[in-house]
Order: structure tokens, then sequence, then C-alpha cells
């Protein structure tokens, strides 16, 4: 699992709330998050000032809980 996924339940947040939070489309959402698409600079950004942790960090697999 990306730790995009995982930060999103962390925090409680559906994709649509991440969406509607960062402008960029709950379907966009769900293939970042199952690592079928990078983000470009715009929604790397947006996704990073919600988080708190850079794109990178976001890109990172991480065990699932």
């Amino acid at each position: 699992m990306l730790r995009l996924k995982q930060e999103r339940l962390r925090r409680g947040y559906t994709q649509l709330d991440v969406a509607t939070r960062t402008g960029i489309g709950p379907s966009v959402i769900s293939n970042l998050e199952s690592g079928k698409r990078k983000p470009g600079p715009l929604w790397g950004f947006r996704l990073s000032r919600l988080f708190g942790l850079t794109v990178d960090e976001l890109l990172e697999e991480v065990p699932d809980d």
C-alpha cells in the first residue's frame, strides 16, 4: 500500500474528502493510491500540503495494517 492511502485512512478521510480538499478528482485519487498514476507538480503540491509529507514520502510503499 502507498503511504498516501495509509495517511488518508489514518485521518479518517474518504477519497471524496481528499478530492474535495485538493481539487483532484476522486478517480484520480484512486489511481494515485493504486500506483496507476503519479502526481504531477500541482497535484503533488496539493497532496503534500494536505498531508504534511513530501510527494516521495506519500508514494512510498508501506506494509498494510
